[in-house]
C-alpha cells in the first residue's frame, strides 16, 4: 500500500508554530527525517506483528509513527486538522465517531490512566525524548506538532515518549491489537482517498466495517484484562452499535423461533385431539 498523495502533501506543509506563538495546549513537536518510510514500514511491522524483530531504536521510531498515523486518521477526513483535537463536531455521525473513536482508543488502552499535560515534548526519530510532556512519572526536517487536547492525544505523546519502557511488543494481546490497529488505519486511509476523490462522504462498506468492528472487540478484551471499561479517548466519543442491534436481532430470531414452535405444537395436538374423536 501507497500512501495517498494528499496525507504526504498534508504532513509535508504542515507548518510550525511562529515563534512566540502561545498555544492553546501544550504539544508535542516530533522529528522525522524520513516520515513517508518509516509510517510505511510501521504499518507492516504492525501488521505482522513483527516488532521483536527489530533494533530497539527501530522499534521506538516506528511505533512513534504509528501513533502519529493514529492521530491523523482518527477525525476520518483528508480535510487538514489539527493533529490531537478531536471532538465530535468532526464527524457527521455516529459511525464515522465510532470508526474514529476506535482508532483514538488503542493509543487511550495502551497507556496508563489519569495522564495531565504538563509541558511541552520533543522526539526525534527513535532517539530519547525531550521534555516529558505528560505526567505519570525528543532541529527539524518535518515537524509534526500534536495539540495535547484529547485524552487520547495525551496518550499518544506518552506512549512517544516511553514506548521503549512501556509497551510490551513480546505480548500477544498488545501484537494482535497493534495488527488490528495497523489495518484498520489502512483501510480508513483509502476510503477518505476515495472521498476525496468524489468530493463527498462515503458510507463504510460491510468490510471496513467488520474489520473496524474487529479493533473494537480486540480493544474490549484488552479493556477487560486490564479490569476498567472500555475508555473514551475525547469528549463526546462513539462505539459501534452493533451489540444492540446483534441482541435484538436474536432475540427477535428466538422469539420468532419460540412462535412458531408454540403455533407447530399447538397445530399437532389439534390434530391429535381431532384423530382422537
Amino acid at each position: 500500500m501507497l500512501f495517498a498523495y494528499w496525507w504526504w502533501r498534508w504532513w509535508k506543509t504542515k507548518p510550525a508554530p511562529a515563534p512566540g506563538e502561545t498555544p492553546r495546549f501544550f504539544r508535542w513537536f516530533h522529528r522525522e527525517s524520513d516520515l513517508d518510510s518509516v509510517s510505511y514500514a510501521a504499518l507492516m511491522t504492525a501488521t505482522r506483528g513483527d516488532w521483536m524483530k527489530l533494533d530497539p531504536k527501530a522499534r521506538v521510531r516506528q511505533f512513534r509513527a504509528l501513533v502519529l498515523l493514529s492521530l491523523r486518521i482518527a477525525p476520518v477526513s483528508y480535510r487538514e486538522i489539527e493533529l490531537g483535537d478531536l471532538r465530535p463536531g468532526l464527524y457527521s455521525n455516529d459511525e464515522r465517531n465510532a470508526a474514529g473513536s476506535a482508532i483514538a482508543r488503542t493509543l487511550v488502552l495502551l497507556s496508563p490512566s489519569g495522564l495531565r499535560a504538563i509541558s511541552d515534548a520533543q522526539t526525534d526519530e527513535g532517539n530519547p525524548t525531550v521534555g516529558a510532556g505528560v505526567t505519570d512519572t525528543g532541529v527539524v526536517v518535518t515537524i509534526v506538532v500534536v495539540a495535547l487536547a484529547a485524552v487520547c492525544a495525551l496518550a499518544a505523546v506518552y506512549l512517544g515518549a516511553h514506548a521503549a519502557v512501556r509497551i510490551n511488543f513480546d505480548d500477544e494481546v498488545t501484537r494482535r491489537l497493534l495488527s488490528a490497529q495497523a489495518m484498520a488505519i489502512q483501510v480508513l486511509t483509502l476510503h477518505v482517498e476515495r472521498e476525496r476523490a468524489v468530493g463527498q462522504e462515503l458510507p463504510f462498506s460491510e468490510e471496513e466495517r467488520s474489520l473496524l468492528m474487529r479493533l473494537e472487540d480486540d480493544q474490549r478484551r484488552l479493556a477487560t484484562m486490564q479490569g476498567r471499561p472500555l475508555p473514551s479517548p475525547f469528549e463526546g466519543a462513539r462505539e459501534f452499535a452493533r451489540e444492540a442491534t446483534r441482541v435484538a436481532t436474536s432475540m427477535t430470531t428466538l422469539a420468532l423461533v419460540l412462535v412458531g414452535a408454540y403455533f407447530l405444537a399447538q397445530t399437532k395436538e389439534v390434530m391429535n385431539h381431532g384423530g382422537k374423536r
